[in-house]
């Protein structure tokens, strides 16, 4: 529902509490007239990350978006197309109507936007992040002969990275 800071629209965008470089990235892509409101679930249990995210999207529906992003990437963790089936089924139950998007849905449309075949992974915790993210796309049909990770050990420690 477009308002005086976001005439063009609403976004609600679920984001990791313990990932702080996440709000200025997001805020760094929005474009010109999208009022972007940011959400936060816990990922103190990493293993829970889809519960967490999906007992947050009701609060959403509270800054009435015209969609409600799920910022995450699940293919992180143990994934696959049917567990990423049911997760949008649960996700869509919960945004009640309103229009949404899931990165791990937005990734996989814009590798075959631009017609990928074959890509690396560099995940930001672990190999065996980077690991259930090639599966994951494998069973895509993409080829990832490349993975790794920056091994950063805790969630919150993601904003120290640099680009060096």
């Amino acid at each position: 529902m477009p308002d005086r800071f976001g005439p063009r629209g609403v976004v609600a965008v679920l984001i990791p509490l313990q990932n702080s470089n996440m709000l200025p990235e997001y805020e760094a892509m929005r474009p010109a007239g999208i009022n972007n409101q940011m959400y936060r679930f816990s990922l103190v249990r990493h293993d829970k990350a889809a519960d967490a995210v999906l007992d947050a999207v009701p609060d959403t529906r509270l800054c009435w978006p015209d969609v409600i992003i799920g910022g995450n990437s699940m293919e992180m963790h143990p994934w696959s197309h049917q567990l990423q089936e049911e997760y949008r089924a649960a996700f869509q139950t919960r945004a009640q109507g309103v229009k949404t998007v899931l990165a791990t849905d937005a990734t996989l449309a814009a590798l075959k936007t631009i017609g990928a075949k074959r890509f690396g992974i560099l995940s930001p915790m672990s190999n065996e992040n980077s690991e259930y993210a090639r599966t994951y796309y494998a069973g895509h049909g993409f080829e990832v002969p490349y993975t790794t990770a920056l091994m950063v050990k805790k969630s919150e420690d993601i904003i120290k990275v640099t680009v060096e």
